[in-house]
């Protein structure tokens, strides 16, 4: 049997072939930085527990990507290591694929994006400003350190849509995530899956802008089985190829293998939007889903990203992530809130290196501990990106 990193590194030839196969016209987008990492709290522990690390940190990963003006297939492998001198049993490499393909044509659209990430429970359990798509925000993390662990983690989503005609259209739509540990943590981490599918039938407001009702229907397998159906309505608008805005709101009955169903409510409400020099990312989400506590809860996450280019050689960005999860029933897994803020500068001396730079302050809060947890860290790099445009 394969190693797990063998599998990984097994993925990029077959990427490669399947991409050749699709298109003869594709590209390649080197990426690779190289820093300096400092955290003075890296599990995010309660005060007087805390450990801080030290050290080097680089990230690789290349763009694999076909041109073509319809039908397009992008994979991305990625390693992440870092080296501590001072704590080297904090030292981690991490593995990351992300893939989507898409086909659209003047009717029809379809998408199925992929990710799959093999990372240190540090890394997949407290995570960054980034991450998730619009209305589609990062899933399943429990902000629980007790021991050294690793994560195993995909998801891969389909979706198609399809306008009947010029006032009606179609959507279908599916999901399946699923997260393994090399340890089973109770209250920490326990493998768990999420299998998810939706039909929805609406009409469009405009060219660009459609309402859709949505019917909905979850499995989700933590420690026990959980069923849940709901429905939800939707309006979105696509300003432009890089701006679009939504709103939902709908209700969903969630039924544990023990204990009584709950009832819930999910919404979402964002948008993004670029011009020339700027660009502006803003998600409320309220959903509901399983995490790595062996449990479901419902999560309440704001997301804000705001990228200002100052000029042509330097840019500002800022980002921050608030998340309240509650158990959906009186449980072992206590109400929690988590906070991350970021601030980053990038300066490109030349047209393929740059000199970046990172701070982040993380803050965590358990109902059930007498203290909240804070941490503060930087990064500061060289990036080398030989592909990218003037």
């Amino acid at each position: 049997m394969l190693s797990r990193n063998s599998q990984f590194v097994a993925l990029v030839p077959l990427t490669l072939i399947a991409c050749s196969a699709m298109a003869q016209n594709w590209e390649v987008d080197p990426r690779v930085q190289a820093g300096y990492r400092y955290n003075d709290n890296y599990h995010l522990d309660p005060p007087g527990a805390e450990t801080d690390v030290s050290g080097a940190e680089a990230d690789v990963g290349v763009t694999f990507r076909t041109v073509d003006p319809r039908t397009n297939f992008e994979v991305t492998p990625r390693i992440n290591k870092t080296y501590f001198p001072n704590d080297k049993e904090e030292d981690s490499t991490d593995y990351y694929l992300t893939a989507g393909f898409s086909d659209v044509s003047p009717r029809r659209r379809i998408d199925v994006p992929f990710l799959y990430s093999q990372e240190d429970v540090v890394d997949s359990e407290l995570p960054n400003a980034d991450g998730g798509e619009l209305g589609q925000p990062v899933e399943g993390d429990s902000g629980r350190f007790l021991i050294r662990n690793r994560r195993d983690f995909f998801r891969i989503a389909p979706s198609f849509s399809y306008d009947i005609s010029q006032r009606y259209r179609m959507e279908l739509n599916a999901h399946y995530l699923q997260a393994d540990f090399d340890n089973q943590v109770p209250g920490a981490q326990r493998d768990f899956s999420e299998l998810g599918a939706g039909a929805g039938f609406g009409f469009l407001t405009s060219p660009r802008s459609a309402l859709l009702l949505r019917a909905l229907a979850y499995q989700y397998d933590t420690s026990a089985t959980t069923d849940a159906f709901g429905a939800e309505v939707e309006w979105n608008t696509q300003f432009s190829e890089n701006s679009r805005a939504y709103v939902r709101l709908g209700a969903q009955q969630t039924k544990p293998e023990r204990g009584s169903s709950d009832s819930n409510v999910i919404a979402g409400a964002g948008g993004q939007w670029a011009s020339q020099r700027n660009r502006l990312f803003l998600d409320f989400t309220r959903s509901v889903g399983p995490v790595a506590a062996g449990t479901v809860v419902e999560r309440h996450q704001l997301r804000l990203r705001i990228d200002h280019d100052v000029s042509q050689r330097f840019a500002l960005r800022a980002g921050a992530r608030f998340q309240r999860d509650e158990e959906i029933e009186n449980g072992t897994y206590p109400t929690r809130e988590y906070a991350i803020g970021e601030l980053g500068f990038e300066w490109r001396w030349l047209r393929t290196l740059s000199l970046t730079g990172t701070y982040n302050y993380r803050w965590q809060e358990y109902a059930d501990e007498p203290s909240d947890a804070d941490s503060s860290g930087f990064l500061i790099g060289i990036v080398y990106q030989p592909k990218r445009a003037q």
